[in-house]
């Protein structure tokens, strides 16, 4: 799966805005057992306001300017004994919901970290063209672009909190 969406650091948007748009959230923890310049692997717990768990492995590998990502699902015993091997280790609150612009519906991530030290927006289309569409001054909060900017990227973030 490509994964290329366009990241924005944000400010804090208001739970009625994002209640009017339907978002689904869950606490979402992150392990990374592999952190490499071209390739990241990391193991995610993810606990949904419902109570629902979800155990997961993740790979992310860098082609052609193209994030591909890989997931698996995992037991709760397997995330344990993974769990041993986390390098590098990031809590964050996720808020995952569609926005339409200009007739266009995107998919966003909205990511609060702990102590909202750092708020990001991940903004997703169905292709790069679609995403190249979406507008910031045009979404109801503010955002500063920082695509491209590796510092915002998988485990990298952990050092800008």
């Amino acid at each position: 799966m490509e994964d290329n969406a366009r990241k924005f650091i944000a400010y804090v948007i208001d739970p009625n805005f994002l209640k009017k748009n339907s978002a689904v959230s869950f606490l979402l923890v992150v392990d990374w057992l592999i952190t490499q310049e071209d390739s990241e692997k990391k193991i995610v717990y993810k606990k949904f306001d419902n109570g629902e768990i979800q155990f997961l492995l993740v790979e992310k590998t860098i082609s052609n300017n193209n994030r591909i990502t890989t997931k698996k699902k995992l037991s709760e015993s397997e995330y344990k004994d993974l769990l041993a091997s986390s390098k590098v280790h990031l809590e964050k609150k996720r808020y995952e919901f569609n926005f339409t612009q200009n007739n266009i519906l995107f998919a966003l991530k909205y990511d609060e970290f702990k102590e909202k030290k750092l708020i990001m927006l991940e903004v997703d289309g169905t292709n790069e063209t679609e995403r190249n569409t979406f507008k910031a001054e045009e979404f109801p909060y503010k955002l500063t672009e920082v695509t491209g900017d590796m510092r915002y990227y998988g485990y990298r973030v952990v050092g800008m909190l």
